[in-house]
């Protein structure tokens, strides 16, 4: 059993407290957050004791490991210090705000042998992971062209979305919130992207900055992809893969924190269509497990340390290429 603590307790750390209870890997025991003030209730309901600092939780002896659930830009910092306490680490995603962030983070780690967990739960959906696997299966063929649609609008015209509203936190509207989600998941089905073209617009006054994200890929292997996010639509997820014998679709009806199905779809070569649905598991969970099983020695982890950082090249790459107005290449 994994004791830890959990940095951060606003919507999202709260929600992976609950995700987490009665679990037989990981035990929370101690929590921080900069408002203390109004967790006293949440804290006495989840049996958490409460650090005056994040120094405070990273001195106790009982903790093995470290939740962070904090605003993007104090990733790094938070993560070297947690690595200089030899403490394990699970990062919520982004891990980094950039590509040499990410590289000297996970070079700490690699000298320390903690193992750097991080929050993307996506690619543990069942109707993802079906996806993956007739991909990988040969059953669509060849690769040629991946897209997606995330788009909601959880973080439009709220004051409790705070930081997330903040460019300098959270760059490039929903890159961070939604878009790395499926970078991610299109590197574990597509492999390395070589170069990428990402376009901002501001369409809608309900999101203080941009609010519409659009990338198209050109991967390593030759395949391309394209990715939509949408600040201010109501919640819209559609996830296809095309290759030279099928297709495939995924869509969801609703955010990870809310128990709907997901519905699979897939027509191969020979017209045959199939339609699956797949119901709600808690994935949060099971990242975690995953996890906790590579800090204890049980299996390797499903993120690959390349893949962790080439996720945040792609991030990188994504805001250079808003910035210039032109194509860039991901690795530097």
């Amino acid at each position: 059993m994994i004791n830890a603590a959990i940095v951060g307790l606003g919507w999202w750390g709260k929600n992976i407290v609950q995700c987490l209870n009665g679990s037989d890997k990981i035990k929370i025991t101690h929590g921080f957050d900069v408002d203390l003030s109004s967790l006293g209730d949440f804290a006495d309901a989840n049996g958490l004791s409460l650090a005056d600092s994040y120094e405070d939780l990273l001195s106790l002896p009982e903790i093995d490991a470290v939740i962070l659930a904090t605003p993007h830009a104090l990733h790094e910092s938070q993560v070297l210090a947690a690595t200089e306490a030899e403490k394990q680490i699970f990062c919520e995603k982004p891990l980094a705000l950039s590509a040499e962030a990410a590289k000297g983070m996970l070079a700490r780690c690699r000298e320390k042998n903690i193992v750097l967990g991080i929050g993307h739960e996506r690619r543990f959906e069942g109707a993802l992971e079906e996806m993956k696997s007739r991909l990988d299966s040969g059953e669509l063929g060849t690769l040629i062209h991946l897209e997606c649609n995330w788009s909601h609008n959880n973080f439009a015209a709220t004051p409790a979305a705070g930081w997330r509203q903040d460019p300098k936190q959270a760059p490039a509207g929903t890159l961070t919130a939604l878009g790395v989600h499926i970078t991610d998941y299109f590197q574990s089905l597509g492999g390395p992207v070589e170069t990428l073209f990402a376009q901002m617009a501001h369409r809608s006054e309900k999101f203080p900055s941009d609010d519409v994200l659009t990338v198209q890929f050109q991967f390593e292997s030759g395949a391309t992809g394209t990715m939509t996010n949408i600040a201010t639509t109501p919640f819209y997820c559609r996830i296809n893969v095309f290759g030279d014998q099928g297709w495939a679709e995924a869509r969801e009806v609703s955010n990870v924190d809310i128990p709907d199905p997901a519905e699979f779809s897939m027509r191969d070569s020979n017209d045959e269509v199939t339609n699956l649905s797949f119901e709600a598991t808690n994935t949060v969970r099971a990242n975690f497990h995953s996890w906790a099983d590579a800090v204890e020695g049980r299996s390797e982890y499903r993120f690959s340390e390349d893949e962790k950082l080439h996720n945040v090249e792609i991030l990188d790459a994504i805001l250079r290429s808003i910035r210039s107005g032109q194509p860039e290449k991901v690795r530097i």
